[in-house]
């Protein structure tokens, strides 16, 4: 009977370790996904509000043609942005036109943007706040004539 007693006992104890075990496993990796998703957003942040330009010096940078098509959206436009070198991701483009003052203002037409300019001045310029250096778009009159 006291063998019985001692083999209960053992399990018992063997299953109690085994549970704290996983408990203590269990709680490392709710630490190592905070510290992950910590980590991550901390990137993230960091990339919206950073202003460094693509090209590191003004005489580096190349000026380039973008055209913005009116059913464009903000993510569409960040990735043409993308692929002529003007940014790095569109989503954090996205994240800076959402967060900035040109949020919902950006107009269609064709613009010359450059590699040295950060998100904020490619914002302005694609608004239409900023004109300077800009293609002159052709106006019409009333009848459809060129003025």
């Amino acid at each position: 009977m006291a063998n019985r007693k001692n083999k209960s006992t053992a399990y018992r104890v063997a299953v109690g370790g085994a549970k704290g075990l996983l408990r203590l496993l269990i709680y490392l990796c709710v630490v190592l996904a905070i510290v992950f998703a910590g980590k991550t957003a901390y990137s993230f942040g960091y990339l919206v509000f950073d202003e460094t330009p693509m090209a590191e010096t003004k005489e580096a940078g190349q000026d380039v043609t973008v055209i913005v098509k009116e059913d464009e959206s903000v993510y569409q436009i960040g990735q043409t942005l993308e692929k002529k070198g003007l940014i790095e991701r569109p989503v954090i483009f996205w994240m800076q036109e959402r967060l900035s003052d040109y949020h919902g203002k950006i107009k269609p037409g064709t613009y010359i943007l450059n590699t040295h300019q950060v998100t904020e001045e490619m914002l302005a310029i694609l608004s239409g706040e900023n004109t300077e250096g800009q293609p002159v778009a052709e106006s019409t009159d009333a009848e459809g004539t060129e003025k």
